[in-house]
């Protein structure tokens, strides 16, 4: 069988955000908690950034990168969400439109909470791994632009954006190991959205899911890797982090399970393995079905290469309700600088909102929810924002949805 693996990533991640510490404040919630989630700011999405305009943002400069005759190659998109607009039109429709892939290209929607993403991956590697056409390419996107619940303990990791990730057989970031993955999937009411406006959480619960399907994931992994020692056989590792400090307790529990491991060291395979994978979750929030590619995109980002050795990533996601999967990748040892389209300047170019202009954002971003007919969007901060985050590359935003129809606006250099 082929080789086949992660050719190019990129992502979309807003052009404001808000400070956690002030929100924080200003709910008057136990400050003693910031130091538990290990986040610093969340992306806060406005009201012109729907899941369709943050997914197309994302993947238009990995079509950009790989040029006309090689987009012809592209025969799959596949979207990981749960902030589908419409109950039987797929969301990728209308971002395999606004993108201009072929005709020739199969597409789809994948929902299962925030697994969505690494399921779309894995079933992306397993269709362009058996594909007839030997330079056959995926598009693998994962999105969420959440509902904001206000007051609430999620508010503070509630982030926004997009992660894009093209699938092929030229893997220069990483390589799939074909097959190597374990499972855990069972029925639990940890999260349920049952309509556009309801957001039914049970944080511990979920937290307790979340760990019980770490050890389940990886144990099964093990069953059919009985040759993987988990402190011995990963260089990296990877976690859905909805915020990075579920991650470093999750992590903390698989640890205490294999073993009696020192706190010390439990605390420096964290810094080692893990670490570098929750920078920019921590500076964006929970983009749900996009997290896990976010912390991988991380990783790439934040981790020098190695042409001495081939080394190995674990990677954990895990979706409410719930599925989850553990399997493996191998980082390519070759530079990958500049791959990620400058993500990190793009963050750091976003607008810093203050609470009162946030709440008015999200008063504004409220009534756009799946089932709205009508909608008309304020561009006017999204073309003030747009040129520090994107300096001459066009962004594609809501203009407004008209009897359930969307329609989207390019801003080029601030101006529509």
């Amino acid at each position: 069988m082929k080789q086949v693996g992660i050719e190019d990533i990129g992502a979309y991640l807003g052009l404001a955000y808000i400070e956690v510490d002030d929100l924080f404040r200003a709910r008057g919630m136990d400050s003693s908690r910031m130091a538990n989630l290990l986040m610093r700011r969340k992306t806060v999405a406005l009201p012109c950034e729907d899941v369709v305009s943050c997914a197309v943002n994302a993947a238009r400069p990995l079509l950009d990168r790989l040029g006309e005759r090689e987009r012809e190659t592209i025969e799959l998109l596949v979207v990981g969400t749960e902030s589908g607009i419409d109950l039987s039109k797929s969301t990728a429709t209308w971002i395999h439109e606004l993108l201009q892939l072929p005709r020739t290209c199969r597409l789809f929607e994948v929902k299962q909470a925030c697994y969505a993403g690494v399921a779309a991956l894995q079933l992306a590697t397993a269709q362009i791994a058996t594909a007839s056409r030997e330079d056959a390419r995926a598009l693998v996107i994962g999105c969420d632009v959440p509902r904001l619940i206000r007051g609430s303990t999620a508010e503070p990791s509630q982030g926004a954006g997009a992660v894009a990730v093209l699938v092929g057989p030229r893997p220069t970031l990483a390589t799939a190991e074909l097959g190597a993955a374990g499972y855990c999937s069972f029925d639990v009411t940890d999260v349920r959205r049952p309509t556009p406006a309801d957001h039914i959480w049970d944080p511990d619960l979920s937290l307790m899911s979340y760990v019980e399907c770490l050890r389940a994931a990886y144990g099964d992994y093990v069953r059919r890797r009985p040759d993987t020692e988990f402190l011995g056989s990963f260089d990296h590792l990877v976690f859905h982090t909805p915020f990075p400090g579920a991650v470093r307790g999750a992590h903390r529990s698989l640890l205490h399970s294999l073993g009696r491991i020192p706190p010390q060291r439990i605390t420096e395979d964290f810094t080692r393995r893990l670490e570098d994978s929750t920078r920019y979750p921590a500076e964006v929030g929970n983009i749900y079905a996009g997290t896990t590619l976010l912390a991988l995109l991380s990783l790439f980002d934040h981790t020098e290469p190695d042409p001495t050795s081939t080394r190995r990533i674990g990677i954990f996601s895990y979706g409410s309700g719930c599925s989850s999967e553990f399997c493996s990748w191998l980082l390519n040892s070759r530079d990958r600088k500049g791959t990620s389209a400058g993500v990190a300047d793009a963050l750091a170019a976003r607008t810093r909102l203050d609470v009162a202009t946030y709440d008015e954002v999200a008063d504004a971003c409220d009534p756009l929810c799946s089932g709205v007919a009508d909608f008309e969007a304020d561009l006017s901060l999204a073309r003030k924002l747009a040129p520090a985050v994107s300096p001459g590359r066009p962004l594609t935003m809501l203009e407004h949805i008209d009897g359930h129809e969307r329609h989207y606006v390019q801003l080029a250099g601030g101006l529509s």
